[in-house]
Parts: structure tokens; sequence; C-alpha cells
């Protein structure tokens, strides 16, 4: 398990990197930042979302594996952090601050 947090850690970094790296460069800073602010706290609700009736739902159905519990929580708000900040991103540059 200590592998699969190295490639959740691994993964979350270069999507954080992707999505700060590709600001548009010619948008409004004040604009962007309000953007970006957004797409994370809906990426953070997501997760949040994703995470705790999982983990809820695993301790209720096998409480002796706090761990596993746990461990399932982190992974599927990792998951839904990234796909939330890689979507997000993709609006961000496409729709929102097209190129010219």
């Amino acid at each position: 398990m200590p592998f699969m947090f190295l490639i959740l850690a691994f993964l979350m970094g270069a999507v954080f990197w992707g999505f700060f790296h590709a600001n548009p460069h010619d948008a409004p800073r004040g604009r962007l930042l309000a953007c970006n602010a957004a797409i994370i706290v809906v990426a953070v609700a997501v997760a949040l979302g994703a995470a705790l009736p999982l983990h809820a739902d695993a301790l209720a159905q096998h409480p002796e594996q706090r761990f596993m519990a746990v461990y399932l929580a982190i992974m599927a708000g990792g998951a839904a952090v990234m796909l939330v900040l890689i979507a997000g991103g993709l609006v961000r540059n496409l729709l929102l601050f097209p190129r010219r």
C-alpha cells in the first residue's frame, strides 16, 4: 500500500503542476486567480463528497478494518481531485479563456 500512496502522490503532483503550468498567459490575473480558486474549491468539495460516504460505508461494513476504510477514502478523494482539476483546467483553457 505504500507504493500506491507513492503513485497517488506522484500523479497528484503531476496534475497540480500541469494545472498551474497551463495557465493562459493572456488572461486577466484577477479573473484567472478567481477561476483557479473556484476550480480548486470544487475539486476539494467533490473529493470530500466522494471520500466521506465511502469511508463511512466501509467502516459500517467492516469496522475492524479501519485502515482499509481510510485508504479507500484517500484514494477516492485523490482520484476525484485529479479528475476535477483536469476537467476544470480544460474548461478554463478552452471555454473561459480561449486563445485568440
